[in-house]
């Protein structure tokens, strides 16, 4: 720097322009190398723990939706760790579940149940081991401050014994059951689900009027959208207090078409002024059906099989799929003349998340956890946690309070974590392990006993169910204290998610707590919304409205789309916004800028000599003071996006448009005490702001606090102390209570060469101010800044 020529850097020490390809990849490998964010635990240590959301890892093409959710979430991360918090961030892959076998069977075109489960459960441990490294390699790009050597999958050893000790304490405490009962039925996966799976979908459907025969000889008319499940038909209902039906209590109807008979009963829940006060009761077509099955303990007639097709109840539309059996029975009722008429609606059903498909309700043998019964319960747990924002609170109690049934966590897949039990065939009597002896596979070991315990039957037979992936995830929680061996590491500090999932990750999570430790898992949840492609529709695979991630990153830089992910708030949805993104790339470009022209100064300058600060330099370190307080305030409320509006406003309007201004005409003057105070103050603001930056925009920020750190021990800005407010000897004795005027006069002036087309840096002879202010004060600030001769 001595070699320096007076005001000028040389482009090997300080390049004009920055490139951000360059600086990224450098940063990143140094990061790696130093092993800066490991997480190494001592006793004592200010920890902070983060329950990170593991991704599937099927998604083989990665969009600005998860830059958006999983950086919101890694600004704390970041924040947190230069308040002092040791943090342990891992990242975990759910890879087990139906989204990666339905990736396998479609990049292989294969159909599972015609290769053995051992070549199916190779191909997806395959795609697994491919797409955490997609993942990783996105993070790393996006410096996402991930400790890689706390990974974690969800079928890996550790989290599969997290998650079938987890089942065999709920087993021993009688929590968990198994239970033939009817049964949430993808018929597309071939599997069961749960509540949680379950979405609904409008479509334009048929009203279809029936006519049946009542047990008097009279016609009763009975509107249904599903005349396929006529077969299954066991109860004909009307409201008791209905005039219309009287005669026939107790009596009997004839299934049209199907010619056979059914009780007729009452119900209160009938609605009198519903269509013809008539309805049928199948099994099962929806709740309705089911409650009042359960609760007048009616006949049970299974007709749809687990692909969707009727069963010999059907008579003459056996195997046939539903949508089909549904237009031929409407076709025979037409013919025989029992379609009295149809009508055209919009009909609200409910779909499997993962396919698309219409759910029926099938009876099947399946594992349930006790949970409808414990409402009470989850929304106390829920209480105790902090929802950020707040309001979210209340989608986690509107889906507890929507409980109907008990969680199935058994599924009928290959790819997942096993049931720890062996089922006795003659008196069905369970099997369990010993806990030292976890993680274990049935399907591969032999039960812990040659013969049953209760019966003595040497027929024991593994499980074959494996479980659901939220049984698995739920445990994250208090897996994250077993992969560092530290139990006291428990509830975590922070659970970051997009707000669909808050009915299956959070509330599976808040239910393994409760149940395990009577705690809750978390202390804090932050929700982010969904991104949002340019016209406001969500981004996704299925509709390819996106850019991949990774042309993204090459094409603005990583810093520039994190400060993108900062346009809305928690819980918030954003659109993809090319504009914002490059917004990002004029803050980086700004930042590289105002380092040059402190650095041009910096080196040509006598520092002996003892600083002499004026009203300016007060006025921003002031400002920069509040500036700290509320950036710090936003980040402890998890507002990372006002904190980025407080540090913008700060930097761009304050420092950059009116300080670094305010400050040139000293810098370029004579007075060597006067440049001093320019030079401390330019310097320590400057640092801070690349402090207040660096959880949002780190490549730019770790490049620029090399040049000024002056600590050469703290080894990056990301360890770096975040900054604090300060008081700097010698600006004490200066009032500036009035210096809003002064400001308000440099608008006054700015405003009027700019309407006059004056340029800023042009002299004006002499300027009469109308902004009333001290110019014995300020005059000489006012008039070299507005660069004005005569200034009155």
């Amino acid at each position: 720097m001595e070699n320096q020529d007076k005001n000028t850097l040389s482009e090997e020490f300080f390049p004009k322009s920055y490139d951000f390809k360059a600086s990224e990849e450098k940063w990143r490998k140094d990061w790696e190398e130093k092993q800066l964010y490991r997480f190494d635990y001592n006793k004592g240590d200010k920890v902070f723990l983060v329950d990170t959301p593991p991704p599937y890892v099927s998604a083989d093409h990665l969009h600005a939706g998860h830059i958006m959710s999983y950086t919101q979430a890694e600004f704390i991360v970041r924040y947190k760790r230069m308040r002092g918090y040791n943090v342990f961030y891992p990242m975990g892959f759910d890879d087990n579940g139906l989204p990666t076998e339905r990736f396998v069977e479609k990049k292989y075109s294969i159909d599972k149940s015609k290769i053995t489960k051992s070549e199916f459960i190779a191909l997806c441990l395959k795609e697994t081991e491919k797409g955490i490294e997609t993942y990783k390699n996105l993070w790393n790009s996006l410096g996402i401050s991930v400790d890689w050597s706390k990974t974690y999958s969800t079928i890996d050893k550790l989290p599969t014994k997290v998650s079938q000790w987890s089942i065999l304490d709920l087993y021993k405490k009688g929590l968990i059951y198994k239970k033939e009962l009817p049964i949430l039925w993808c018929p597309f996966c071939g599997t069961a689900i749960s509540q949680s799976d379950l979405e609904t979908k409008e479509r334009e459907s048929k009203m279809n009027y029936i006519r049946f025969t009542l047990g008097n000889g009279q016609e009763g008319i009975i509107a249904t959208t599903r005349p396929e499940m006529l077969p299954a038909c066991v109860a004909v209902y009307y409201h008791p207090d209905d005039e219309r039906y009287q005669d026939i209590k107790d009596g009997e109807a004839t299934v049209p078409l199907f010619d056979f008979k059914v009780p007729i009963k009452t119900s209160e829940a009938v609605d009198k002024e519903k269509g013809t006060g008539l309805m049928m009761v199948c099994t099962w077509g929806d709740q309705e059906d089911l409650e009042k099955w359960r609760l007048d303990n009616l006949e049970t007639k299974n007709l749809i099989t687990e692909d969707g097709r009727l069963t010999e109840i059907a008579g003459k539309y056996q195997g046939m799929i539903i949508e089909q059996a549904r237009k031929e029975i409407i076709k025979d009722l037409d013919s025989a003349g029992l379609l009295l008429k149809q009508e055209s609606i919009i009909q609200s059903v409910n779909i499997h998340e993962r396919c698309d498909t219409p759910v029926e309700l099938v009876q099947s043998s399946q594992w349930f956890i006790k949970i409808a019964e414990n409402k009470e319960k989850w929304l106390e747990m829920g209480k105790k946690i902090n929802w950020y924002p707040e309001h979210m609170y209340n989608n986690y109690e509107l889906w507890v309070n929507s409980l109907k049934w008990d969680w199935c966590i058994s599924r009928q897949r290959y790819y997942g974590v096993p049931f720890p039990f062996w089922i006795c065939q003659d008196c069905g009597e369970i099997i369990i392990p010993d806990e030292n002896d976890l993680p274990v596979n049935p399907f591969e070991q032999d039960a812990p006993t040659d013969k049953c315990p209760k019966c003595g039957s040497s027929e024991i037979e593994p499980e074959k169910d494996v479980m659901d992936t939220w049984a698995t995830s739920s445990c994250t929680p208090f897996l994250l204290r077993e992969i560092v061996d530290e139990k006291d590491l428990f509830p975590v500090d922070l659970r970051p998610n997009a707000h669909e999932i808050i009915r299956t990750w959070d509330f599976y999570s808040i239910v393994k707590s409760a149940l395990h430790f009577d705690s809750i898992p978390f202390k804090n949840v932050m929700i982010s919304g969904h991104g949002l492609d340019e016209q406001g529709k969500k981004i996704s695979k299925r509709l390819g409205n996106y850019t991949p991630s990774d042309k993204l990153v090459e094409e603005y830089g990583a810093d520039a789309i994190r400060y993108w992910a900062t346009g809305a708030g928690l819980g918030q949805n954003l659109r993809f916004n090319p504009k914002e993104i490059k917004k990002g790339k004029q803050i980086t470009t700004k930042l590289w800028n105002v380092a040059r022209f402190i650095m041009m100064y910096d080196h040509n300058t006598d520092k002996s000599i003892e600083p002499i600060y004026g009203y300016a330099d007060k006025w921003i370190i002031e400002e920069m003071n509040k500036a700290i307080d509320q950036t710090t305030r936003f980040f402890e409320e998890y507002q990372y996006a006002k904190a980025k509006s407080e540090i913008e406003e700060f930097f761009m309007s304050k420092f950059a448009d009116y300080y670094v201004e305010f400050v040139k005409y000293r810098l370029n003057g004579d007075d060597i005490a006067s440049k001093n105070a320019c030079l401390i103050s330019l310097k320590e603001v400057f640092n801070n702001i690349l402090k207040l930056y660096a959880p949002i925009i780190p490549f730019i920020t770790e490049e620029l606090y090399q040049y000024f750190k002056e600590d050469k021990e703290i080894i990056s800005i990301h360890k770096s102390a975040w900054p604090e407010p300060i008081n700097i000897e010698g600006l004490n004795t200066l009032d500036i209570a009035d210096f809003a005027e002064a400001l308000s006069t440099i608008d006054e002036i700015r405003k009027y060469k700019s309407e006059n087309q004056i340029s800023l840096g042009a002299e004006l002879e002499k300027y009469e101010l109308k902004t009333k202010t001290r110019l014995d004060k300020y005059g000489e600030l006012i008039s070299k800044v507005g660069r004005i001769k005569e200034l009155s």
